[in-house]
Parts: structure tokens; sequence; C-alpha cells
């Protein structure tokens, strides 16, 4: 960078110009009017230098004077998700919002590498895409794409919010729905009631024991115990033995995902006790890997992943037409009562008959 351009315009008190923008990324104007406005194919490596020289010194692009791009009609989707689990339900949300604005979407998966995200986002500026909408898969906080990141796009965060307030960011209302947790099982005469969590530095298991122990605190009660360690099955069976031999009497278990409350439904039935009635749980996360593969079937939250794409698209679309939203909007986690807290909420388990018919028609020859 030139010094002397540099010290101008740190010392200049009109607003910023298109041609300082230019002279600072040192290209021509017409090469910075067309990386700010897409209007023409710019390297990527040239639009990142002009857009990190716009924001340094607070330039704002305006439409005057310029020609207005045309519209894709395509946007991208970058996910660090790295097997589909939330980004095919957010795709689908989202496609059934861009089918009936005539937009398309287009999936990229980052595996959770700065580095390759950086890339894609690159890729899917120069495919001409109107937007990005940004997935996680997990809860917590993530940082915000600067504009020069972003080559100048719109961005929507989905699942995990954007780390700078002023962006738009679609989550899952996890506070919600632990205290919708609580205040059910109380509802049902439950009162003796323990809370299994995942990883406590995890966003997630924050929010859902936060969500939990404002329940407890609202209707007077008292949480027996709230444990934490590792999201998995085997935790969940670990946690509820120990439950159960340290405070025999416990009589519900909230469990922070649908893994930790099937491994502890085994942990309750080696004990000789029975799910619902002896013990009700509670999941989260309505994955059917556990939540309907087995009896009983599991009482859990759904994250309503669907109509967070739905919402960021619909949000990203605002913003291509210059509406752009701000904040982090929150979507309720739904609960769907199933046969561990309710032992009439009987679902039949799914099967073709194929083999029982094959099997038959062998009997009878």
């Amino acid at each position: 960078m030139n010094a002397k351009i540099f010290t101008s315009l740190c010392i200049m008190d009109s607003k910023p110009t298109l041609k300082d923008v230019a002279a600072l990324a040192n290209v021509s104007v017409s090469t910075a009017s067309k990386a700010l406005h897409h209007t023409e194919r710019i390297s990527a490596r040239t639009q990142r230098i002009v857009f990190a020289a716009a924001e340094s010194i607070g330039y704002r692009k305006s439409n005057e004077g310029r020609p207005t791009r045309a519209h894709s009609g395509l946007i991208g989707l970058v996910t660090s998700d790295y097997n589909g689990r939330f980004a095919l339900p957010m795709l689908n949300g989202a496609e059934s919002t861009l089918g009936a604005s005539n937009h398309a979407a287009l999936l990229m998966s980052s595996r959770g590498s700065p580095s390759l995200e950086k890339s894609h986002i690159d890729q899917l500026a120069a495919q001409g895409v109107d937007g990005l909408i940004m997935i996680q898969d997990t809860t917590g906080p993530r940082d915000a794409l600067s504009l020069s990141e972003t080559r100048g796009l719109p961005v929507i965060y989905a699942y995990a919010p954007s780390s700078d307030e002023d962006d738009c960011s679609i989550i899952c209302d996890n506070v919600g729905a632990g205290f919708q947790a609580i205040e059910y099982l109380l509802s049902l005469g439950r009162r003796r009631i323990a809370v299994i969590a995942g990883t406590e530095s995890f966003q997630a298991s924050k929010d859902r024991v936060e969500g939990a122990l404002r329940a407890f605190r609202y209707y007077d009660e008292q949480a027996v115990d709230v444990m934490y360690d590792i999201w998995s099955e085997e935790w969940g069976e670990h946690a509820a033995l120990s439950l159960l031999d340290r405070f025999g009497d416990v009589d519900a278990l909230y469990c922070l995902s649908d893994e930790i409350a099937r491994g502890a439904i085994h942990g309750i039935m080696q004990r000789g006790l029975s799910v619902p009635k002896d013990v009700a749980v509670i999941g989260h996360d309505n994955w059917f890997v556990f939540s309907t593969n087995s009896h009983p079937t599991l009482t859990t939250f759904d994250n309503n992943i669907e109509t967070i794409g739905k919402i960021s698209a619909q949000y990203l679309i605002d913003a291509i037409h210059g509406h752009p939203h701000h904040g982090i909007t929150t979507v309720e986690c739904p609960m769907i009562v199933r046969e561990s807290t309710e032992a009439t909420r009987k679902t039949p388990l799914q099967g073709s008959g194929k083999i029982f018919s094959h099997n038959s028609k062998r009997r009878g020859r």
C-alpha cells in the first residue's frame, strides 16, 4: 500500500469515495466499481483487496451512476455440517421459499474448515450468487464475516448466530425448550427431576440448562441434579445409573439430546424400572435414529430446522431487494410427545411386511 495514499485517506474529512477505494487498492476506478458492484467477472484476489480497502475507510457503495446488477436467481448455502443432518433439512426449507421467488440454491460443505469456507464463498461469488446463507452444525456464535470475505454479498447466519449483533441470524429457541421441558414434566406430577446435559462449554447445553433452571425457579421447584459430560448414549446410561443410585426417588430426566436420552432409558431399565411409569424421559433434537426406532419412543424437541431454512431464505431475499433484517430471530422448538413420557402415545414401528409375506408363501407350499 502506498504510504502517502494511506496517510491522506486517514486524515481526509470528507466521505470516502470510489476513487479513494481504488487508490488504496491500487486498481483503476473502473476495476474498483466492477469489484464492488459485481457487474463483471473480477478475480477473487482483486475483489478481496477492493472490499478490504472499502471496509478499512468506511466506504459504502451507492446505486447512483452505475448499472443495476442483474440478479442471477442463485443463492449460495455454505455449511459446516459433515453428514447433512442439519444442512439437508435447512436446504429443504430454503428451497420451499426460494422456489416461490424464482431462486435456486447451491449447497457447499466447508466441513468446519475456515479456509475451505472462504474458498467456497469465492466460488459461489464467481458463479454470480445473489446472497449467502451460512449454516452451522452447532449453536455457539460464529465469527462474523467481513465485507471483504463476503465480497459484498448479503449474508444470513442460520442455526448459529453471528458474533456481530447487527448481522441477521436465525436460530432455534433452546432456552424456551428447556423451560417447556420442565414445565411439562411438572404438569405430569413429576417433582424429582434431574437434568443430563452434554458438554458444558457447548452453547446448546448452556441455553437448555438456563431454560430448565428458569422453569424450576418460576414454579418454586429445584432440580435433583444437573450433570454434564459428552453428547453420547453411553454418557446418558452412566448418568442415569448414577442418579438412581444416589437419588433413588428420581421420577423424571430431562436429557439435552436424544442420544443421551436413549442411553438414560437403558440405564433406567437396568435398575428394573420402567419408562415412563417409574421415570419419565425427555430428549432433544427429534433425531429419528434415537427417537422413533425402538420402544418406548422418545418425547423430544424438534429444532425446527426446515423453518429456520424457510425464514433464512425469505430474509435473504428481502436483503437482496434492499430490505435487510438485523439482529437475532429465534424459532420455537416444538415438543413431540411420545411414549417415554406418556405410555398411551403408542407409535407403531414401521416395516414393509415383505419378509413376512415371502415366508408365508413358502410355508404354504
